[in-house]
């Protein structure tokens, strides 16, 4: 498609084209298993190495730490709440697993299996300010709570959360700490040992990696029992012929995504608050939420008022823009807003936009002028809405 402007990256992202070269070699000449005791298996492990090491880089892991690739983020999500149940509810007791409301449907649908199993879910709200707070996450501890699993920021609101506060009583408690990591990472700057989470999932497909791509680290120490099982492939982590040709991919990706980071920070950060002076200059009505709060730089949502963001939504579409009001794997962000205290009325009217480091400048110039003019003439033709 071509003068298309996609700003649903927080929904995925398109391959980069290092990455889908990168898989080539591994679906033609270099094709076989790791896992055989042959030269055909032998010849694959420098790039599983090297591979390992940009994920690695990327998350500021140590080599003592260990990481299991996943067909995906929703994979690795399971794989740490299964585990948690498996490694501690079964053996101490300790069975409750909290989540918010904030958080996206492989954390929350997780928790409902474990439940079934016997386990006990919770669910916090967000405050005002969008955040999941610490002091929350005390309030819904109790003696029996086995982890928390949260999301490090919201990928339709942009809201970071206090991740650092949040684990360092997960760690005065006791209490693991799983945190969904897909949506900050190469998005922000951090030092992983400031954070001391056991668990960080993420979904390669949100860095410019292939789809079926995604991983799961796990903190050096940590026991995790394999979420798939069937071999000792991957250390036992997980069985299953190891997938190259996608593991080479989120390598690069990952080496690119350290190396852009600067660039996330900066000019999309720039071309973000552009979009949003912009829209608000184009139609006055407009909200942007959580403005005050640390954000991700690449993400915003906005309200506008008078318009059901359904409708908006699909007349942007036509017009070849394409935004998010949540579904598939998130929440409707409607229902995230009126959690964090949004009137509803207010809240269905807003669109998640997010970009990307290949959002151009001239993009946004375009979607600022067709978001307004789109806007301004829907309000006219409901001009009693809400």
């Amino acid at each position: 498609m071509t003068n298309i402007i996609y700003l649903d990256n927080s929904m995925t992202t398109r391959p980069s084209d290092k990455a889908v070269c990168r898989m080539l070699p591994f679906l033609t000449n270099m094709w076989g298993s790791p896992s055989a005791p042959h030269q055909m298996g032998q010849e694959l492990f420098p790039a599983i190495e090297e591979s390992l090491k940009a994920i690695y880089a990327l998350l500021g892991a140590k080599e003592t730490d260990c990481f299991a690739f996943t067909s995906s983020g929703a994979e690795a999500v399971n794989h740490a709440i299964i585990s948690t149940f498996l490694d501690v509810s079964r053996k101490t007791g300790k069975n409750q697993f909290i989540t918010s409301h904030a958080d996206e449907a492989p954390v929350i649908m997780s928790i409902g299996r474990v439940e079934q199993l016997g386990g006990v879910g919770k669910m916090v709200q967000p405050d005002k300010r969008g955040l999941i707070t610490a002091e929350a996450i005390a309030e819904a501890i109790t003696p029996r709570t086995a982890l928390v699993s949260l999301a490090w920021a919201n990928g339709l609101t942009g809201v970071i959360h206090p991740v650092s506060e949040i684990a360092k009583l997960c760690a005065d408690r006791g209490i693991r700490l799983h945190l969904d990591a897909t949506h900050v990472l190469g998005k922000i700057f951090y030092e992983l040992d400031d954070i001391g989470a056991h668990f960080i999932s993420f979904n390669g497909d949100h860095l410019h990696a292939p789809k079926g791509t995604g991983g799961l680290y796990i903190k050096a120490g940590v026991n995790c029992s394999p979420f798939i099982v069937g071999g000792l492939e991957q250390g036992g982590l997980r069985a299953g012929t190891l997938n190259m040709p996608a593991l080479a991919a989120l390598g690069c990706a990952a080496s690119e995504a350290l190396e852009t980071r600067d660039l996330i920070c900066t000019e999309v950060a720039r071309l973000r608050d552009k979009l949003e002076t912009g829209i608000v200059a184009e139609f006055p009505d407009a909200v942007v939420f959580f403005h005050d709060q640390e954000r991700l730089p690449h993400c915003t949502a906005i309200g506008f008022k008078g318009i059901a963001n359904e409708a908006l939504l699909y007349a942007l579409n036509r017009k070849n823009i394409f935004a998010s009001i949540g579904g598939g794997g998130f929440q409707q962000i409607g229902l995230i807003l009126t959690a964090s205290g949004v009137p509803e009325a207010l809240a269905q009217t807003a669109i998640s936009f997010s970009l990307s480091r290949l959002t151009t400048e001239d993009e946004i110039d375009r979607a600022i002028a067709i978001i307004g003019e789109t806007a301004r003439r829907m309000r006219k033709n409901w001009p009693c809405s809400p």
